[in-house]
């Protein structure tokens, strides 16, 4: 049974290997272990875990300011994908910033991920876009979403 916990600095090992597994490295959207390391150990930020065991199969990151959340990113393990551990870690991050007093959560999707639509069907709206802010080597350039939830 898949159950989300919080993580720490400790769990980051961990969590590469979802990073590396669930993102395209053609956009280079995951991020490096000494990223991961070097926001949380900011006291704005929070880490959850989805595990099975002690397998950890998906993660979220997030970080706040006042009454704002942003969502940083969300990762599942590509085998795992679709087994709704992606909703299970959306939902105790709006749980969590609920209960911490957070009126608006925003994050950042690439346009054309499909993570766009997992977003919108979990109620947040698009209301901004960044051109062109994606970067690969084969020369695609897509622009990034800005999504908002409104608490």
């Amino acid at each position: 049974m898949i159950r989300v916990v919080e993580g720490g600095a400790g769990d980051v090992a961990g969590m590469m290997t979802i990073m590396h597994d669930a993102f395209d490295p053609r956009f280079g959207e995951a991020w490096t272990a000494a990223q991961c390391l070097s926001s949380l150990v900011m006291p704005d930020c929070q880490l959850l875990l989805a595990k099975d065991g002690d397998a950890i199969c998906g993660f979220a990151m997030s970080r706040w300011v006042l009454d704002h959340q942003e969502l940083l990113m969300i990762g599942v393990a590509q085998r795992l994908q679709g087994q709704h551990i992606g909703q299970l870690l959306l939902s105790e991050t709006i749980l969590r910033a609920r209960q911490g007093g957070r009126s608006k959560i925003f994050l950042e999707v690439r346009d054309g991920n499909k993570a766009h639509d997992f977003y919108q069907k979990h109620g947040f709206t698009s209301i901004g876009r960044r051109k062109n802010y994606y970067k690969n080597a084969e020369g695609i350039s897509p622009d990034a979403i800005t999504m908002l939830l409104e608490l």
